[in-house]
């Protein structure tokens, strides 16, 4: 692993911290599910992208509302 490899990793991981941290816990989830869409041969699909956007954006309102 060289030095592009590994700021890449840390960058990655700075952002879902983030996300978690200003979303909640609910945000891992999210994160989750986005990652093993990803993993498949064929990848998410623009609803798939759009779902989880949608996921993220109702989350984010129930958090705010409580």
């Amino acid at each position: 692993m060289d030095a592009a490899e590994l700021s890449a990793i840390v960058s990655g991981a700075t952002t879902v911290i983030g996300l978690i941290e200003k979303y909640g816990p609910e945000a891992w989830t999210t994160i989750v599910q986005a990652v093993e869409q990803t993993k498949s041969g064929t990848g998410p699909t623009a609803a798939d992208i759009e779902a989880i956007y949608a996921k993220c954006k109702a989350d984010n309102a129930a958090i705010q509302a409580s």
